[in-house]
């Protein structure tokens, strides 16, 4: 597994769809996911901090596992199957530890909420990362020219 960060969210100018780009720490890998667009405001809401007036549903998953005394210890982007990314949440509770099954864009506005590490699986970077060994403005000219010319279903098998 891959330790990996939320580098930002966009819009993919051809599908008018929102993208999270994850980077490793090292930021020569960069692993484009295609979420909806409330996924997105969620995720980009807590990393600006911006607090809603009522909470979203990701808070109030973190307010449901908080109050079952348990702990998100991390999230693995886990697997890539036809186009579909697919995500596990990792708690503990009681020493005894639980994995969940989650969209990958629930599971990371989740990790941004409780402050957790962010995974891919090796298997998941080699299907679906890119890999930059240049200057970081040729890096992001790079992955803005990849996503103009990419689509969700380049990622299927």
């Amino acid at each position: 597994m891959l330790e990996m960060q939320v580098h930002g969210v966009n819009l993919d100018v051809i599908t008018n769809q929102p993208v999270i780009i994850l980077k490793d720490i090292e930021a020569k890998k960069f692993l484009p996911i295609w979420i909806g667009q409330f996924e997105a405001t969620s995720i980009l809401m807590e990393i600006q901090g911006i607090k809603p007036s009522r909470p979203l549903t990701h808070d109030l998953l973190k307010s449901v596992i908080e109050s079952l005394d348990a702990k998100v210890i991390r999230i693995v982007i886990s697997d890539l199957k036809e186009g579909t990314f697919y995500a596990r949440i990792h708690l503990i509770r009681d020493s005894c530890c639980f994995e969940i099954d989650a969209r990958p864009s629930d599971a990371i506005a989740l990790a941004v909420r409780v402050k957790v590490p962010i995974f891919a699986a090796e298997k998941v970077i080699q299907k679906a990362s890119i890999v930059s060994e240049a200057g970081e403005e040729e890096e992001i000219q790079r992955f803005r020219e990849f996503l103009d010319h990419v689509s969700p279903e380049d990622f299927k098998e």
